[in-house]
């Protein structure tokens, strides 16, 4: 064979020529030698067996990143892995794993009632539990509280599942996990006017029926509790045994605002029957114990309470419209607005009673008993 350009005799199977270096027309293309990657960098293999994504990318601690379509992805997400400060173990975190050790961390400092608020926020976000919260943007986050909107969900409880995001992002930056916090530009629905629904005579009175039934019969008497209290359900359910004055006919209770907390909350007669119920033969700090001796599941007690009120055929209310049937009650009973804001422990009662008097103990027992019920 004759060199194209010096004319020269070379081998016939010649690639280039051995005298001017010409690559010969027709010559089989140079076989390019992948380049190793440098040590500590991870590797990147092909798995034959699967044939959609075969090229598999791993740290160099032996983390397995993922699988890839091409092994240019792979070595991308590899490189990635490594240009980041982010270890490769903490890049495969889920939302569960961030959202397991945030709860360890955190639940210890914050009230049992907001551990259950948390927690059933989280519940509502199953659809990311599995998905890394590295690969999580504000439109997955958005998603979620759209389908709240959707199915109706309060912008309290909207609110509540923002602030669970906000939170395990904000911990996945703190851990080297995420970057950027992702919830902060979630659009939350208009803030509507509040529901006043208040139970009527005849919707109390159905039920006191059900106080003897054998499924919701205890239901019913937390529900008439809350009605002749205007207790909020959690703070019936974590009341203390030892703060439950039966004799004297009040307790001492209450949480969520400073006036709330340790206030007297006088016990109607037609409830006391209740309470003396749930205080014979237990033992537990608790007045309305589970059967582990802890507080009820808030979340299991409003299950029972909506299934009492569908059996019942009211509509409309939760266990806080108990609350609003007790205070429009006691004005219509004709008791000063000072006394109905101590009772309830109202945020706002300390303007109050900065221009009225503070009724006594015995005051605020004597003005709840003037109540009429039935």
């Amino acid at each position: 064979m004759q060199c194209m350009r010096c004319r020269r005799v070379i081998p016939d199977d010649a690639v280039f020529c051995c005298y001017c270096g010409v690559r010969m027309e027709g010559a089989p293309a140079a076989q390019r030698r992948r380049r190793r990657r440098p040590r500590g960098t991870g590797s990147v293999w092909k798995d034959a067996r699967n044939k959609s994504r075969p090229f598999v990318a791993v740290a160099a601690d032996g983390t397995r990143i993922g699988t890839f379509a091409t092994s240019g992805e792979a070595v991308k997400a590899l490189d990635d892995v490594n240009a980041s400060k982010i270890s490769p173990e903490r890049q495969t975190y889920t939302l569960a794993d961030v959202y397991d050790r945030w709860s360890e961390l955190h639940y210890p400092k914050i009230t049992v009632k907001a551990q259950q608020s948390y927690a059933n926020a989280y519940r509502k976000a199953a659809a990311l539990h599995d998905r890394r919260i590295a690969e999580l943007k504000t439109e997955d986050y958005q998603r979620v509280l759209s389908q709240m909107m959707t199915a109706g969900a309060s912008r309290s409880l909207c609110e509540k599942e923002r602030q669970l995001f906000s939170q395990l992002c904000q911990y996945a930056i703190n851990q080297d996990i995420i970057h950027t916090n992702y919830s902060t530009a979630l659009v939350l629905p208009e803030a509507g006017a509040p529901k006043t629904r208040v139970l009527s005579a005849d919707e109390v009175q159905s039920i006191r029926s059900m106080t003897d039934d054998a499924r919701l019969g205890e239901t019913a008497r937390i529900a008439l509790t809350l009605i002749y209290t205007g207790m909020r359900l959690n703070e019936l359910l974590t009341a203390r045994r030892e703060n439950v004055h039966a004799d004297d006919g009040y307790l001492i209770g209450g949480e969520k605002t400073e006036a709330g907390r340790d206030r007297v909350i006088p016990l109607h007669p037609d409830i006391m029957p209740y309470i003396l119920q749930w205080l014979d033969g237990n033992d537990t700090p608790y007045l309305i114990p589970s059967k582990y001796g802890l507080p009820r599941d808030h979340n299991n007690v409003r299950k029972s309470f909506n299934s009492l009120m569908r059996k019942l055929g009211i509509e409309g209310v939760t266990p806080h419209t108990c609350r609003h049937t007790a205070a429009t009650k006691f004005a219509a009973a004709g008791l000063p607005p000072e006394v109905t804001k101590q009772i309830l422990g109202h945020a706002d009662i300390t303007t109050t009673l900065n221009i009225y008097t503070h009724p006594d103990v015995q005051n605020l027992i004597e003005n709840a008993r003037r109540v009429k019920w039935t």
